[in-house]
């Protein structure tokens, strides 16, 4: 049996805002581009308990090749390096699930792949520590 294909198209999309728990891991790859690992702490809507939430920032497009949909550009990778423990974020991106092999087991985790990564500033914070995303994020809210 076919099942045909829907009207609209499939949405995965995640808006996530939270602190950070730790400094940012900056991997660099084999290939020479880096990547970025942070870990996302938000409070759930229903009570004080919090997820923490891996969240992965690049690796950005080779030079001279053109950025896909929902990948990380170059300055967002450097945007999320220059992140501190502590900094309040909003990421928007995907969620992912990884697969891979440890020691003859399947494993699995979900991430979510940032396409971007913006620092969020308090309003008692504004002029206290500059950003180059500061005055998007303060504009930015809905």
């Amino acid at each position: 049996m076919t099942i045909p294909a829907p009207a609209v198209p499939d949405v995965n999309e995640i808006v996530l805002e939270g602190r950070l728990s730790a400094d940012p891991d900056v991997k660099e790859l084999d290939s020479g581009t880096r990547l970025v690992l942070l870990r996302v702490v938000s409070r759930r809507p229903d009570g004080p308990r919090v997820d923490s939430l891996p969240v992965v920032v690049g690796p950005p497009p080779q030079r001279g090749h053109r950025r896909l949909p929902g990948q990380a550009a170059a300055k967002e990778v450097r945007r999320a390096a220059g992140l501190s423990l502590d900094d309040r974020v909003r990421v928007v991106g995907r969620l992912q699930r990884h697969f891979w092999d440890a020691g003859g087991i399947r494993r699995s985790r979900l991430q979510v792949v940032a396409e971007t990564v913006e620092r969020l500033v308090r309003p008692d914070q504004v002029g206290s520590r500059s950003s180059a995303s500061s005055s998007s994020a303060l504009g930015s809210s809905s």
